[in-house]
């Protein structure tokens, strides 16, 4: 755009020079044959002017292309902030519709691990009832070892001593 400009500006500039430099023949005065009529005009003059006229038309036909295409740059701006707009929201809502799943799927997971918690426990609790239950049978049992055992031994501690006694009776007597 800025080189356009530039050249736009030095052939204005050149045009302008040359219509200086030429001013005398450009408004001397020639015969035209209008097909009707036949008058004596400025030729270069009018000619001049007709090259300023178009110039001017197509500098307002750009003028007017480009508020346009301004417009339309406008337009389709407004029409990415919507889109942006509702990206957003729409990411919003997946952001919030996976927090969502993810924290279904955390109490999902928390229930089934509390589950088998509470089954391990269950087991645990079982595994150590049985535990306890046959702890107190060996412990039963060891106390009739014990007392069977003890009373073993008494009866034969008391035969040793009767053993003893018949045989210090015997040794005194003899």
């Amino acid at each position: 755009m800025r080189t356009r400009g530039i050249l736009l500006t030095v052939a204005v500039a050149l045009g302008v020079a040359f219509a200086a430099a030429n001013w005398g023949t450009l408004t001397a005065n020639l015969p035209v044959n209008l097909l009707v009529l036949r008058l004596e005009v400025p030729v270069g003059l009018i000619l001049l002017i007709a090259t300023l006229v178009l110039t001017a038309v197509f500098f307002l036909g750009a003028l007017f292309d480009r508020a346009a295409q301004l417009r339309e740059l406008g337009r389709l701006e407004r029409r990415v902030d919507k889109l942006r707009a509702q990206l957003d929201q729409r990411r919003l809502e997946e952001i919030r519709e996976v927090h969502d799943a993810v924290q279904a799927w955390g109490a999902s997971l928390e229930k089934r691990v509390d589950e088998r918690v509470g089954e391990a426990e269950a087991s645990l609790r079982s595994a150590i009832a049985d535990a306890e239950m046959r702890q107190k049978k060996r412990a039963s049992s060891l106390e009739e070892r014990v007392l069977t055992v003890r009373n073993e031994i008494a009866a034969d501690v008391g035969e040793a001593e009767d053993q003893l006694r018949r045989m210090l009776d015997r040794s005194l007597e003899e």
